[in-house]
């Protein structure tokens, strides 16, 4: 069989196996549950998850202005990123934090059915938008470890699982296909646990959103963090008080630098 040949068999059965997947798994938007062409769309992009119906409410990636220490978007005239007033006077234990997208439109929808409702096959699209916010914003710094920011025990199991490592499970495979060798850096989910259950954050101003997460994690194994740049995974960063708990244990534990990348900032 000639090369030529081949190519074409393959490329037969690609679309064959592509037919049946659509055949045996239509596309249905994951908030309304109509169904998607998929003619009409490119696959794992937003529009093979939502309806353009439910597309209406808007999609917002992360661009300036915003805050260069905590990511604050800015929505007023300033055309430059630059540090926000509550960073000066209070700044993160966070060395920097950076999303892939605004907390606002589809996403806002998005995420709690990802979260609450299992819709998991959502994980694809998350992994794939955080994954180009990583390149973009952290693909040139030093860092050791990615940590998905963990959830107490009872709640992962009530859950099944933690949204923030459903995101970068696949971070290697993707890493390794952009720049066709393997990452210096490791996906940490067992050095850092949360030991503290707290109450949800839903309906908390700033001041009960840190108490309610104070000492809620415990570093598990200092040495593997010890005089590392480690970068924090989380879904949502509204005042940033998770991640920063977070951070400062992992800061008074020997860790050099602590980031955050986020899927979505508010």
């Amino acid at each position: 069989m000639s090369k030529m040949n081949k190519i074409f068999l393959v490329s037969i059965l690609k679309k064959s196996i592509r037919l049946l997947e659509q055949f045996l798994y239509p596309l249905k938007c994951l908030k309304c549950g109509v169904y998607i062409n998929p003619d009409m769309i490119e696959p794992d992009t937003i529009e093979a998850f939502f309806c353009e119906h439910c597309m209406k409410s808007g999609f917002y990636p992360f661009d300036p202005p915003f805050c260069t220490k905590c990511g604050l978007k800015f929505h007023n005239s300033f055309k430059e990123n630059h540090i926000c007033e509550p960073c000066l006077k209070a700044p993160l234990k966070l060395d920097r934090v950076r999303a892939a997208l605004e907390y606002s439109g589809i996403i806002k929808d998005a995420i709690p059915l990802f979260k609450y409702h299992s819709k998991l096959s959502a994980a694809k699209l998350f992994e794939n938008l955080l994954f180009q916010a990583f390149l973009q914003y952290y693909s040139s710094f030093r860092i050791d470890i990615i940590m998905p920011v963990p959830l107490h025990r009872e709640k992962q199991r009530k859950r099944g699982f933690n949204q923030a490592f459903l995101m970068i499970r696949n971070f290697k495979k993707l890493y390794q296909k952009e720049f066709e060798q393997p990452p210096l850096w490791e996906i940490d989910t067992t050095s850092l646990a949360r030991i503290k259950k707290t109450q949800p954050q839903t309906g908390f101003d700033i001041d009960q959103r840190k108490n309610n997460l104070k000492n809620a994690f415990k570093v598990v194994n200092k040495k593997t963090i010890d005089n590392k740049h480690i970068l924090l995974i989380d879904d949502v960063f509204t005042t940033g008080a998770t991640c920063n708990e977070a951070a400062g244990a992992l800061l008074k534990h020997g860790a050099l630098k602590v980031t955050a990348l986020v899927l979505a900032r508010t």
